[in-house]
């Protein structure tokens, strides 16, 4: 297991979830981000201050991060992760709240089908 570990909503016939480890999150976040122009770790980690950072793991290992703050909501997944992480529980643990919000990266327009598919507008 990773660090020191809180798992968020967590349940035993769910593969994929939250955990309250910042430090884990921001690293794997770092590494999962598509950046066009990558800062320094640090300059990334100071801007993300403001946010709630949260592991995403599936069964042990981790495969991303996810963002809060406010209503907005993202989420950078590792690339041998991708589109095989999205689980109806960990969706509903992103999803949650009354308003949800999230942002298109340029270049990742292959995005919005999936977004409008889970109920988002543009």
């Amino acid at each position: 297991m990773i660090g020191n570990e809180e798992h968020l909503g967590y349940c035993a016939n769910m593969a994929t979830y939250l955990v309250n480890d910042r430090d884990t999150a921001l690293a794997i976040g770092y590494d999962a981000t598509d950046w066009s122009k990558k800062p320094g770790f640090n300059i990334y980690r100071d801007a993300m201050q403001q946010w709630d950072v949260k592991l995403i793991m599936r069964n042990t290992e981790p495969i991303g991060a996810a963002f809060f703050k406010d209503c907005e909501v993202h989420a950078s997944i590792l690339p041998q992760w991708r589109k095989r992480w999205a689980t109806r529980g960990i969706l509903n643990q992103l999803f949650q709240g009354p308003r949800v919000e999230t942002r298109v990266s340029k270049g990742a327009d292959f995005m919005y089908g999936i977004l409008e598919r889970l109920g988002f507008e543009r």
